[in-house]
């Protein structure tokens, strides 16, 4: 069933997160949170990460009912909604996803246990899948979602990198063949990336780019190299935007100032960044490697 193979990603994805609890970023809650069912999950981003990993340790880990442990969330605003997801999630042999208003959740789980019983499934993660068999595919929204992801909102989209590992060879294929190749380079790539600076005056007037969107054909070459070159930023002279017709220039890690050169070695400085430029900035005593040159020879 298309719906149970979806749920059991997103149940990867979070068990991930919810057992890792002790590296718990605001990032990592945020993924968590996209994942949950529920609206009420919105209400974990409310909550500081250190807080929050006090919270799942004794929700995993400690001996206190159910009850206590439901209180120590509702210190911190989170709906006991929530709390009976993420057991569901963590547990579904055990917890059921709570559908509608819980008066009590004893009589709750004893009913939901025979309707399991009665439809012959093996846990509540089957169960929940069967009843929400209609809705669209968690796996479609997500493929939908990277499929629609371009280079310049790539940064915004970064939490999809969990779900790619989830996708089977022919779904990766697929999606490899339609995204712009960068986008797939950073997401599918397990290692650590490098920031890039992009000399943008220097790069639009440069032949051996092709098509409308130079900056697009640089950034497909960028990702034919072995190493990941992200995030990218792109710094051009301040009359730019006379000169020049790019969607680049609205891209928030874009930056106009004459002379460009100036803005270009401070920002390889302040983020260890490499650059790439047809200019060799033989004026200036700079220890930056420039790819450029190694996307001509590749």
């Amino acid at each position: 069933m298309e719906r149970l193979k979806s749920l059991e990603i997103k149940r990867k994805v979070i068990v991930s997160i919810l057992s890792g609890y002790r590296r718990l970023t605001r990032g990592n809650v945020e993924v968590l949170t996209k994942n949950l069912e529920l609206s009420e999950g919105r209400s974990l981003n409310k909550v500081n990460p250190l807080a929050l990993s006090f919270l799942i340790d004794n929700l995993i880990n400690s001996q206190d009912s159910l009850e206590a442990k439901i209180s120590e969330f509702e210190r911190y605003k989170i709906p006991k909604i929530v709390v009976y997801e993420l057991l569901f999630w963590m547990q579904p042999s055990k917890f059921p996803f709570p559908n509608g208003k819980i008066e009590n959740y004893r009589d709750f789980l004893k009913s939901r246990k025979e309707e399991l019983k009665q439809l012959g499934l093996d846990n509540f993660l089957e169960l929940y899948a069967y009843e929400t068999a209609e809705r669209d595919s968690f796996i479609v929204e997500i493929k939908s979602k990277i499929l629609v992801t371009k280079p310049e909102n790539l940064e915004d989209n970064l939490w999809l990198t969990d779900f790619l590992k989830y996708l089977g060879p022919i779904e990766r294929s697929e999606i490899k063949n339609k995204v712009h190749p960068y986008v797939w380079k950073v997401l599918s790539s397990p290692k650590p990336s490098v920031p890039v600076v992009i000399d943008g005056s220097n790069i639009m007037m440069q032949r051996e780019l092709r098509g409308p969107e130079k900056i697009d054909d640089l950034l497909s070459k960028i990702a034919t190299l072995k190493e990941t070159y992200f995030p990218f930023f792109i710094v051009f002279d301040a009359n730019a935007k006379y000169k020049f017709k790019t969607r680049y220039l609205g891209y928030k890690r874009t930056y106009f100032h004459s002379p460009a050169d100036e803005l270009i070695i401070s920002l390889c400085k302040q983020y260890n960044a490499v650059v790439c430029s047809k200019d060799r900035f033989r004026e200036y005593d700079l220890a930056v490697e420039n790819i450029w040159y190694r996307l001509i020879r590749s």
